[in-house]
C-alpha cells in the first residue's frame, strides 16, 4: 500500500497572507514535510499590496499552494493575470472546476466560486455535472475521491447531526447533490467565518461497499474568536486503501443527511434516467429507512418514515407502465423471464415474479414453484449450448425480488464455490454453504436481508446480511479472471446497449429458447 500523504488545509485567507504562511511555515517544520496546502473561501482581501511581495517572489511562500477561484466580483482582477494557472511562485490557481490528481494517487475534486447564474465568480448546474462527470467517467469501480473542495456549504449539511451548529447557512443544494453522487472523504469548505466538524456520513452504496464522508468547514484566518482555520491531515489515497480500512465506521456516524433533489438522479432533481439505465440488474436505494425516505416534520427535525409503496411505479411488476416490456422474454402465470439491462454477458437474464414480491424467502408457494421450473428450463437450455448457469439473489436494498442468471464456461464450474468464498473473505463476511435441500424461508425468514447463490453443481451458499453488503458483489466475481475474465465488464453501466440492440438479443434468445420454454 502507498504510504500516506501529508496536507495542510486553510479556511479563508482574506489577504492574511503573512498570517498563514508563518503558521504554515511553522507547522511544517514542526510536524512536515507537507506536500501541498489547500485553501478553500476567500483567499485574497481588499489590499492588493498585501499580495505584491507574494506575486514578484521576494516574499517565498513556504510549501507550494493551491487555491480556489474568486466568490465575488471584486476578486476577480486577482486572478486576471493567472499563467496555467500560477499566480505566483508556488501559488496555483486551480481554476473553475476539476480533478487534481497527486503524484502520491490522491485525488481533489474542487469547484470554485458560489452558486448563482453563469458569472466569473459562479458556479451553475452545468459546472457541477462536470465535475460529476470528471470524476466517476472511465471508473467502473468507482469508490470515491479523497477531497472535494468548496467554498459555499451544501444544503442540508447539519441534518441528524446533534452537534450541529444552531442557524446553519443555507448553503448550495447543488453542492449536496454533488457531494452525494461522488462521494468525498472529506468535503472542506469555507466562507462562513465558523468552524464545524460535522459527525461522519454514511454515503449510499453503489456496490463497492459504503465508507463515511468528514466535513469540515474551517474559519477564517487570524479570527479574533480563535476558531479554527488550518487542518494539517495524513491521508492513504482512497484508490489504494484496503476495504476494511475505507469503510471502517465510527461510534459518532450518521445516516446520509441529504434528502429529496440531492438523491435524484438528475443535477437540480427530476430526473430519472440514471435509475432507468439500472432497471433489469440492479436497484440501490433502500426500500426503507434509507435517506430516499426522510420526511421533515413539523418542527424542522428529521425522521426517518418507510415509503408508501407504489406498484405503478415498481420497475419490475409486470403490470406497471414503468417496465421496458421489450425486454421480456417469457412470462408464466406467476413468474416471468427477462434479459438484464446491461448485462454481464449477452445471455445474462432475470427470474422475477409478475405481481410485487420482495425476495424468495417471501413468496407464496405458487411462486417459488414457478421459478423452479424456470431454473430447470434454464438449465437444460444453457446445457445445450455448452454452458453452467449461476443463479443469485440479493435481498438487500432492493424493492423486487430478482434472480440474475448468468451462464459460464462448462470448465469454470469447479472454481466457483472456491471464487465466491475467496471473494467474501476479501470483503470481510462469511458464506454458508446450506444442505441441498434447505428451503430459504426456513432460514430467512421475511424481512431478512440476504445474499443468496446457486452453484452449477448444486451447491449453496448463503450470507444474512447485517451491513455494509457490497451491492454487486455477485457480478464482481462472475466477472472476475478466474471466471469469466472480463473485469471491464463489472460495472453494468460500461455494458448498457440501445433499445435496438436489446431488442435483437431478445428475439435471437427467445427464439434458441423456444424448445425449453415451458410456458409456451
Amino acid at each position: 500500500m502507498a504510504g500516506k500523504e501529508k496536507v495542510l488545509i486553510c479556511g479563508d485567507v482574506n489577504g492574511k497572507f503573512k498570517t498563514v504562511f508563518a503558521r504554515v511555515e511553522s507547522i511544517n517544520k514542526k510536524n512536515g514535510p507537507f506536500s501541498y496546502l489547500l485553501c478553500v473561501g476567500n483567499f485574497f482581501g481588499n489590499n492588493a499590496k498585501d499580495w505584491e511581495p507574494y506575486a514578484n517572489g521576494s516574499i517565498e511562500v513556504p510549501v507550494p499552494t493551491y487555491i480556489l477561484g474568486p466568490n465575488n466580483e471584486k476578486h476577480v482582477s486577482f486572478y486576471a493575470n493567472a499563467d496555467r494557472g500560477q499566480l505566483a511562485p508556488s501559488v496555483v490557481y486551480l481554476g473553475k472546476r476539476g480533478v487534481l490528481n497527486t503524484i502520491s494517487g490522491m485525488r481533489i475534486a474542487y469547484l470554485s466560486g458560489v452558486e448563482g447564474d453563469k458569472k466569473e465568480y459562479t458556479f451553475t448546474k452545468e459546472d457541477i455535472v462536470q465535475v460529476r462527470d470528471s470524476c466517476i467517467k472511465g471508473q467502473p469501480s468507482y469508490r470515491g475521491v479523497d477531497f472535494l473542495l468548496t467554498s459555499p456549504w451544501p444544503s442540508d449539511i447539519c441534518n441528524l447531526d446533534e452537534k450541529a451548529v444552531k442557524n446553519p447557512p443555507a448553503g448550495s443544494s447543488l453542492l449536496s447533490w454533488l457531494a452525494v453522487q461522488i462521494k468525498p472523504r472529506y468535503h472542506i469548505c469555507g466562507l462562513e467565518g465558523f468552524y464545524y466538524e460535522r459527525s461522519p456520513y454514511k454515503n449510499l452504496d453503489a456496490g463497492h461497499g459504503i465508507h463515511c464522508t468528514r466535513f469540515v468547514a474551517l474559519a477564517g484566518v487570524g479570527n479574533a474568536e480563535k476558531r479554527k482555520y488550518m487542518l494539517a491531515l495524513s491521508v492513504t489515497p482512497i484508490d489504494v486503501m484496503n476495504v476494511i480500512e475505507l469503510q471502517q465506521q465510527t461510534t459518532d456516524q450518521t445516516e446520509l443527511p441529504y434528502a429529496g433533489a440531492a438523491l435524484s438522479s438528475r443535477c437540480g432533481g427530476g430526473g430519472t434516467d440514471d435509475a432507468h439505465a439500472q432497471f433489469f440488474y440492479d436497484m440501490s436505494t433502500s426500500d426503507g429507512g434509507g435517506a430516499s425516505g426522510r420526511k421533515r416534520r413539523h418542527d424542522g427535525s428529521d425522521k426517518r418514515q418507510r415509503p408508501t409503496f407504489d406498484q405503478d411505479k415498481c420497475w419490475f411488476c409486470l403490470a406497471s407502465p414503468e417496465v421496458e416490456k421489450h425486454l421480456v422474454i417469457s412470462i408464466g402465470t406467476e413468474v416471468y423471464l427477462a434479459l438484464a439491462k446491461g448485462g454481464l454477458v449477452p445471455d445474462h437474464l432475470l427470474i422475477l415474479p409478475v405481481a410485487h414480491h420482495q425476495s424468495t424467502s417471501s413468496v407464496p408457494s405458487t411462486v417459488s414453484d414457478e421459478i423452479k421450473q424456470f431454473k430447470s428450463a434454464l438449465k437444460k437450455y444453457f446445457k445445450s449450448k455448452r454452458k453452467a448457469v449461476v443463479f443469485f439473489e440479493r435481498n438487500y436494498k432492493t424493492s423486487h425480488l430478482q434472480i440474475q442468471v448468468v451462464p459460464v464456461p462448462i470448465g469454470a464450474t469447479e472454481i466457483l464455490k472456491a471464487e465466491f468464498e475467496a471473494g467474501a473473505e476479501m470483503e470481510n463476511f462469511n458464506l454458508d454453504e446450506l444442505p441441498e435441500q434447505t428451503d430459504l424461508q426456513q432460514i430467512a425468514p421475511p424481512g431478512t436481508p440476504y445474499f443468496f447463490v446457486e452453484l452449477p453443481s448444486g451447491e449453496k451458499l448463503f450470507h444474512r446480511v447485517r451491513k455494509n453488503f457490497p451491492l454487486q458483489f455477485g457480478r464482481d466475481v462472475l466477472a472476475s479472471e478466474p471466471v469469466l475474465n472480463m473485469e471491464e465488464r463489472a460495472d453494468w453501466r460500461e455494458c448498457k446497449l440501445t433499445k435496438e440492440e436489446e431488442v435483437e438479443i431478445c428475439q435471437k434468445f427467445r427464439k434458441d429458447y423456444q424448445p425449453f420454454d415451458f410456458t409456451l
